[in-house]
């Protein structure tokens, strides 16, 4: 069934360090952007293949004014090298060290300790308007397309 990351609820703020060194917040998507923040786990050869395969439809999530975020469990230096691994990240990968905002998104599975795959999407207002978990097959690019063309209509 997935879990529930809270839709209808206000989307925890961040301010993390993208792969570039750039900054990035959530506040700065708020009443134009639709975020589609997909949370990647440690695991730098699973989260460098999905973020190749999620860097395919970035384009389409801009025409719909959605904007993929992707969220390492891990340090600057380990979203550099799954930017690099993939081979294209077409979107930001932002260093979640400690793993703060994925337990803020409630993405951190604390028996594992480990990041669980997952995406959410927050709408310009920043409320969650849509969530997936990675057990399901919504967070594959094709599922994730289909629901950012469902939450702007």
């Amino acid at each position: 069934m997935g879990y529930n990351f809270g839709v209808g609820r206000e989307a925890p703020q961040f301010d993390l360090t993208g792969h570039d060194g750039s900054r990035i917040t959530l506040k700065q998507y708020r009443g134009d952007w639709f975020p589609v923040i997909v949370f990647l786990g440690a695991d730098q050869a699973a989260a460098s293949a999905h973020v190749a395969a999620l860097s395919a439809i970035a384009d389409q999530l801009w025409g719909v004014r959605g904007q993929l975020i992707g969220i390492v469990h891990g340090d600057a230096a380990a979203a550099a090298a799954v930017a690099g691994q993939s081979g294209r990240a077409e979107f930001p990968l932002l260093a979640d060290p400690e793993a703060v905002v994925a337990r803020a998104f409630g993405a951190y599975d604390a028996a594992a300790g480990a990041v669980r795959p997952c995406a959410v999407i927050v709408d310009r207002s920043g409320k969650i308007v849509w969530t997936a978990d990675g057990g399901a097959a919504s967070v594959k690019p094709a599922a994730l397309a289909a629901a950012m063309r469902t939450v702007v209509r």
